[in-house]
């Protein structure tokens, strides 16, 4: 016969002891304790299989008592287990098992009972809650995320290997240390916020390097007045991730000018014929009538139609990656062609140029392309020097490797929100109609078909820099990687 007072259960009784039984279990019910009685061992497998009691009493009498205790007891270790027996008792029995003697007090064992059931599911919660806590840490150890504990006032208590591998810190480096160590800004607050929603975050890492990651931070409620943690932190670099969108976007822009560009090579084309006819033609009479200054301004004119004609096909060769055509010649005849042609813009201006004369040999370029760069960059420095002291600065060097052209102007610098933009196409701080952003993007890719390098940088004494760089060489083995510019202050 089998009794149970609810299909709750905290406690088996396995016994075949009926009034042993119907003492015990009325006990348990005074008292309100759920319980069930079954009579075998079999039964009591079952029971504990469906509702998982976490006290048992085994009657010793039953044949298979040592096997059902020792299977229940390996299956839950909480669980509290006692046997009943009939004097006298017998010299082999299970260790470490409480024993109960019939004829026994049924108040008395039905509240013992009661406790051990209380302790058991204390011990139950305990073992759980510990479970868990160690399969989150397992979570934490094997997550790539960064994850970071931090105190109230921003001190790291932990530091996941995530943490290293975005960061590059090992642990015993960086707990006791502020989080602010991470920030790529020197600022950094008293205590850390809480955010409402991820949001992305500049940081460095430990080599120096910046490293943009998607950061979360959530307040934590300690377990205990002894906890010191405040608040988790989680940051995933997407570094990659914004590089490959960067690149998808410029690539959508190439494609954006490629199909611009056909249309506009066909509308400049046509009256550039004209003008390259009209100016043979004063040639022609400048000639005749030995005008040297007639002479002289359609030598200018034919020298504009051809920049015109070259920016047409830059612009048209932008997204195909035309390669240059280079041979070895003397470099300063394309630096004085370029200084020629902006000259009417220096002097518009009131913008005195200083050439700092330097025979910088031959050295292998596309005379025509490279001289689009020193215009693009001679442009720009006068067009700076114009908002400051009207001073540009140009100097040839040359060393075993390089030729190098320095641009040096004393403008206002370069502006801090296009520190990280300045070779990206459509990229211009001039008024709207003044220019087009594609300047420095066409020099940048005209340097790479050098083999060459452009670089912009900001001058301690106020003003800009623009250095290009010409290899002697050009082998492919010797092809440096392209480079973004530098912006230092």
């Amino acid at each position: 016969m089998c009794y149970r007072c609810s299909l709750r259960m905290s406690i088996l009784l396995v016994t075949g002891d009926d009034d042993a039984a119907d003492a015990l279990t009325a006990a348990l019910g005074r008292i309100g304790e759920a319980y069930t009685w079954v009579k075998n061992e079999a039964e009591g497998v079952a029971e504990c299989a469906r509702r998982d009691p976490v006290v048992v009493v085994t009657d010793v009498a039953l044949a298979g008592y040592v096997e059902f205790v020792e299977s229940i007891a390996r299956a839950v270790p909480w669980r509290r287990t006692f046997l009943l027996l009939e004097p006298p008792r017998p010299s082999a029995i299970l260790p470490l098992v409480p024993v109960i003697e019939k004829p026994f007090d049924a108040s008395e064992f039905a509240a013992l009972l009661s406790r051990e059931r209380q302790v058991a599911e204390a011990d139950r919660r305990e073992r759980k809650a510990q479970a868990l806590a160690r399969e989150n840490a397992l979570l934490v150890e094997a997550s790539f995320e960064a994850i970071i504990g931090l105190a109230a006032d921003g001190t790291v208590i932990s530091w996941n290997p995530g943490a290293q591998q975005v960061y590059g810190y090992s642990a015993a480096e960086v707990v006791g240390e502020h989080v602010s160590l991470l920030e790529f800004d020197a600022a950094a607050s008293a205590g850390p916020p809480t955010l409402a929603h991820a949001v992305e975050a500049r940081r460095r890492r430990r080599d120096g390097r910046e490293v943009l990651v998607l950061l979360s931070r959530s307040k934590v409620e300690p377990a205990s007045s002894e906890t010191r943690l405040a608040f988790a932190e989680v940051s995933l670099d997407i570094t990659a991730r914004r590089f490959l969108e960067r690149e998808l976007e410029h690539s959508k822009r190439l494609a954006t000018i490629g199909r611009l560009s056909a249309s506009m090579s066909h509308e400049i084309n046509n009256p550039l014929t004209v003008v390259r006819a009209s100016s043979g033609w004063v040639r022609e009479r400048a000639e005749l009538a030995e005008d040297a200054t007639l002479l002289e301004a359609a030598k200018d004119i034919e020298l504009a139609a051809a920049r015109i004609a070259q920016f047409s096909e830059q612009v048209c060769g932008f997204a195909r990656r035309n390669q240059a055509q280079v041979q070895n010649a003397p470099i300063q005849p394309t630096l004085e062609m370029a200084l020629r042609m902006v000259r009417p813009r220096a002097t518009e201006k009131k913008v005195e140029i200083n050439l700092i004369a330097h025979n910088a040999g031959e050295v292998p370029h596309d005379a025509p392309r490279l001289a689009q760069v020193l215009i693009n960059l001679l442009a720009n420095a006068i067009d700076a020097a114009a908002e400051g002291g009207r001073q540009v600065t140009v100097r040839a060097q040359e060393d075993a490797n390089y030729v190098c052209i320095e641009i040096d102007d004393n403008g206002p610098g370069i502006a801090e929100e296009i520190r990280d933009h300045l070779f990206q196409p459509f990229t211009t701080t001039k008024p709207f109609g003044k220019g087009t952003g594609l300047g420095l993007a066409l020099s940048r890719k005209i340097m790479e078909d050098h083999r060459g390098t452009i670089d912009l940088n900001s001058l301690p004494s106020g003003g800009t820099r623009a250095q290009i760089k010409v290899p002697r060489t050009t082998h492919d083995s010797k092809r440096p990687a392209a480079q973004e510019s530098s912006s230092h202050a």
